[in-house]
């Protein structure tokens, strides 16, 4: 397991602002971002197309997951790429492709390693360019033995796609003995086995009001929040407005 400096320590408690972590404060446990719009932060400005995802992924997403993790979230999830996303302009694929090596090896694994953190993907990893798939697990080698924070990484994700794997491994597994009974689709989902797979707040940025496939089955009884801000500009602040709106929403799970 990883320990923290005393350095290290010091300045992820000054990174959070509230003594009382949000688990305790806010009821947060699981919290997953779908993060949109960097592309058109980048037209606004009159910047290129990598430029947006260059900001939401370097610099803006890896502030929040430290963030998160020093208040004491304990599973944080991060849609990276979807499976429609292969849909994309090539350059533009490619890009993202290489961003998400470098985020993983030199940003997501500083951050999980000093918060004790484990990386897990979720998604498929058949398409995946090489390079990034070694980097996927690479990383989730290096943090297998984490235990006090968990950040999943969706890429090459949808939530038909991963119903369906699921749903292939349960007949897999029927097949060779298993009692039907004894089946439960949450068991062959990518999140099985995690401590939190449902997240508690699920949010959207760039106004748009949709789910895209997230997360389908463990976003069923989730607090769903779609801001207007482009994932650029997103900040601690903003998640902690977010989390006050949640404190003050009656959780009822159907009952």
């Amino acid at each position: 397991m990883c320990t923290m400096s005393n350095a290290d320590t010091q300045r992820v408690r000054s990174e959070a602002p509230d003594a009382l972590g949000w688990p305790e404060k806010y009821g947060i446990n699981h919290l997953a971002i779908i993060p949109d719009g960097n592309r058109r932060w980048a037209a606004q400005r009159s910047l290129p197309v990598e430029a947006g995802h260059d900001k939401g992924l370097l610099e803006t997403l890896p502030k929040l997951v430290d963030q998160l993790a020093a208040a004491g979230v304990h599973t944080v999830t991060i849609w990276g790429f979807s499976t429609e996303n292969w849909n994309r302009e090539i350059h533009e694929v490619r890009h993202l492709m290489a961003l998400a090596v470098y985020f993983l090896m030199n940003r997501l694994l500083d951050l999980a390693q000093r918060h004790d953190g484990r990386i897990v993907h979720l998604g498929r990893k058949d398409r995946i360019d090489p390079e990034v798939l070694n980097a996927i697990r690479h990383v989730e080698e290096a943090t297998v033995n984490n235990e006090s924070r968990l950040f999943n990484m969706a890429f090459d994700y949808g939530g038909r796609d991963e119903l369906t794997r699921a749903t292939t491994r349960m007949l897999s597994a029927l097949r060779q003995g298993t009692p039907e009974s004894e089946l439960r689709i949450e068991d062959f989902l990518d999140t099985s086995g995690q401590l939190y797979p449902d997240p508690d707040v699920v949010i959207r940025s760039s106004g748009e009001q949709r789910m895209s496939g997230f997360m389908p089955w463990q976003t069923a009884y989730s607090e769903i929040f779609f801001v207007e801000q482009y994932f650029p500009d997103f900040d601690f602040p903003l998640l902690e407005r977010v989390a006050e709106q949640f404190r003050a929403r009656k959780r009822r799970f159907g009952a």
